[in-house]
Protein backbone atom coordinates (compact mmCIF):
# COMPACT_ATOMS: atom_id res chain seq x y z
CA UNK A 1 0.00 0.00 0.00
CA UNK A 2 0.98 3.37 -0.69
CA UNK A 3 2.43 5.71 2.29
CA UNK A 4 -0.58 8.37 2.13
CA UNK A 5 -2.73 5.13 3.19
CA UNK A 6 -0.62 4.06 6.16
CA UNK A 7 -0.88 7.45 7.25
CA UNK A 8 -5.06 7.26 7.26
CA UNK A 9 -5.08 4.05 8.43
CA UNK A 10 -2.80 5.19 11.49
CA UNK A 11 -4.66 8.15 11.73
CA UNK A 12 -7.90 5.93 12.65
CA UNK A 13 -6.41 3.93 14.78
CA UNK A 14 -5.25 6.37 16.50
CA UNK A 15 -9.23 8.15 16.75
CA UNK A 16 -9.96 4.58 17.78
CA UNK A 17 -7.08 4.30 20.72
CA UNK A 18 -8.21 7.76 21.67
CA UNK A 19 -11.79 6.99 22.27
CA UNK A 20 -11.11 3.87 23.68
CA UNK A 21 -8.40 5.45 26.25
CA UNK A 22 -11.68 7.60 27.19
CA UNK A 23 -9.92 10.79 26.38
CA UNK A 24 -12.77 12.27 23.71
CA UNK A 25 -13.24 15.81 25.46
CA UNK A 26 -13.90 17.30 29.36
CA UNK A 27 -16.99 18.43 30.52
CA UNK A 28 -17.55 20.26 33.69
CA UNK A 29 -20.50 19.39 35.88
CA UNK A 30 -21.61 21.98 38.85
CA UNK A 31 -23.23 21.41 41.91
CA UNK A 32 -24.18 24.09 44.79
CA UNK A 33 -20.52 24.65 46.07
CA UNK A 34 -17.92 23.62 43.47
CA UNK A 35 -17.40 22.16 39.81
CA UNK A 36 -16.53 19.15 38.78
CA UNK A 37 -14.21 17.94 35.82
CA UNK A 38 -15.36 14.29 33.71
CA UNK A 39 -14.19 12.83 31.16
CA UNK A 40 -17.31 12.20 28.86
CA UNK A 41 -16.04 9.16 27.31
CA UNK A 42 -15.70 6.37 29.13
CA UNK A 43 -12.86 3.71 28.63
CA UNK A 44 -13.72 0.67 26.90
CA UNK A 45 -10.99 -1.96 27.66
CA UNK A 46 -12.32 -4.66 24.89
CA UNK A 47 -11.63 -1.83 22.23
CA UNK A 48 -8.65 -1.01 24.21
CA UNK A 49 -7.26 -4.54 23.78
CA UNK A 50 -8.21 -5.04 19.93
CA UNK A 51 -6.10 -1.64 18.79
CA UNK A 52 -3.65 -1.11 21.49
CA UNK A 53 -0.34 -1.53 20.11
CA UNK A 54 -1.43 -1.89 16.19
CA UNK A 55 0.03 1.20 15.36
CA UNK A 56 3.24 0.36 17.08
CA UNK A 57 3.17 -3.13 14.26
CA UNK A 58 2.41 -0.96 11.43
CA UNK A 59 5.79 0.86 12.19
CA UNK A 60 7.91 -2.17 13.04
CA UNK A 61 6.55 -3.88 9.49
CA UNK A 62 7.18 -0.53 7.62
CA UNK A 63 10.34 -0.43 9.06
CA UNK A 64 11.44 -4.23 8.26
CA UNK A 65 10.16 -3.86 4.68
CA UNK A 66 12.51 -0.42 4.54
CA UNK A 67 15.72 -2.16 5.38
CA UNK A 68 14.67 -4.88 3.37
CA UNK A 69 14.02 -2.64 0.51
CA UNK A 70 17.29 -1.01 0.61
CA UNK A 71 19.75 -3.71 1.23
CA UNK A 72 17.81 -5.29 -2.08
CA UNK A 73 18.99 -2.15 -3.87
CA UNK A 74 22.60 -2.28 -2.06
CA UNK A 75 23.08 -5.94 -3.58
CA UNK A 76 22.02 -4.95 -6.99
CA UNK A 77 24.55 -2.17 -6.91
CA UNK A 78 22.32 0.86 -6.19
CA UNK A 79 22.81 1.64 -3.20
CA UNK A 80 23.18 5.16 -2.97
CA UNK A 81 20.52 5.83 -6.01
CA UNK A 82 17.30 6.89 -4.71
CA UNK A 83 15.10 7.75 -8.11
CA UNK A 84 12.86 10.44 -7.75
CA UNK A 85 9.59 9.51 -8.56
CA UNK A 86 10.72 6.87 -5.67
CA UNK A 87 11.50 9.24 -2.90
CA UNK A 88 8.11 11.41 -3.83
CA UNK A 89 5.33 8.94 -4.68
CA UNK A 90 6.57 5.90 -2.18
CA UNK A 91 8.92 7.75 0.10
CA UNK A 92 11.55 4.71 -0.50
CA UNK A 93 13.61 3.57 2.59
CA UNK A 94 11.58 6.21 4.62
CA UNK A 95 8.33 4.39 5.77
CA UNK A 96 8.65 3.74 8.83
CA UNK A 97 10.06 7.55 9.60
CA UNK A 98 7.16 8.84 7.99
CA UNK A 99 5.17 7.20 10.33
CA UNK A 100 6.70 7.52 13.41
CA UNK A 101 6.37 11.50 12.60
CA UNK A 102 2.84 11.14 11.93
CA UNK A 103 2.31 9.31 14.98
CA UNK A 104 4.31 11.49 17.35
CA UNK A 105 2.48 14.95 16.00
CA UNK A 106 -0.96 13.21 16.29
CA UNK A 107 -0.66 12.04 19.70
CA UNK A 108 1.17 15.41 20.39
CA UNK A 109 -1.31 17.74 19.34
CA UNK A 110 -3.41 14.91 21.29
CA UNK A 111 -2.22 15.92 24.73
CA UNK A 112 -1.71 19.34 24.02
CA UNK A 113 -5.50 19.74 23.13
CA UNK A 114 -6.93 17.71 26.07
CA UNK A 115 -4.23 19.98 28.75
CA UNK A 116 -5.31 23.16 26.95
CA UNK A 117 -9.49 22.03 27.47
CA UNK A 118 -8.77 20.88 30.62
CA UNK A 119 -6.79 24.67 31.94
CA UNK A 120 -9.64 25.94 30.13
CA UNK A 121 -12.41 24.38 32.80
CA UNK A 122 -9.84 24.66 35.83
CA UNK A 123 -9.66 28.87 34.82
CA UNK A 124 -13.54 29.30 34.28
CA UNK A 125 -13.97 27.56 37.80
CA UNK A 126 -11.93 29.73 39.18
CA UNK A 127 -13.01 32.89 38.32
CA UNK A 128 -16.46 31.68 39.64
Amino acid sequence: PSTDMLRRVIERLHEREIAAQGLQHVESSSDVDHTKFEVVAERDEEEMKRVEGLIDQIIDAAAALDKERMEAKLKRGEGGVRHHAEVMHWTEGDVAKVLRDKVARMRREHDEQFQKRLQSFYDAAKKK
